[in-house]
């Protein structure tokens, strides 16, 4: 699947038709970029700022990361053959410090029309936590 980078430091907003899971009442998310040229962002609900999520470029972590979207996916996105599209994945920081990214449900954008839904993959391969680094290591007192 091609993918074009999302890196800009402005705010992209974005438009989830169907909400994401979880929120299907929230449609207008706003997509910033932690830093310039880092993979990490931040997906903020518009309509309750409560609600936000972490996400990164997945492929600088998983070069290997591929799917293919089907054709109720792509009519969902209004997409073309060639349609520009940026790949994010949710990170999540678990309790012990695990930092975890959910690659079986990838969103998916369409950077034409500003159109996004995460899509929940059918590959057993991905899992919904899969470790992406461990934060808060222990340093032994010398």
């Amino acid at each position: 699947m091609p993918a074009a980078s999302a890196a800009s430091s402005e705010k992209l907003k974005l438009y989830f038709e169907e909400g994401l899971p979880g929120f299907p009442q929230l449609q207008f998310f706003q997509l910033h970029q932690q830093e310039k040229e880092s993979p990490f962002y931040l997906l903020a609900s518009i309509e309750n700022p409560s609600v936000e999520f972490g996400v990164i470029e997945p492929f600088p972590f998983f070069p290997d990361y591929e799917f293919k979207l089907n054709d109720v996916d792509r009519e969902s996105l209004r997409m073309k053959e060639d349609t520009a599209l940026v790949v994010l994945n949710i990170v999540t920081i678990r309790p012990e410090g695990q930092v975890t990214v959910n690659l079986k449900a990838p969103i998916v954008i369409n950077l034409e029309n500003r159109m996004a839904k995460q899509i929940i993959l059918n590959d057993d391969k991905y899992t919904i936590r899969q470790p992406l680094f461990t934060i808060g290591a222990k340093v032994a007192n010398e």
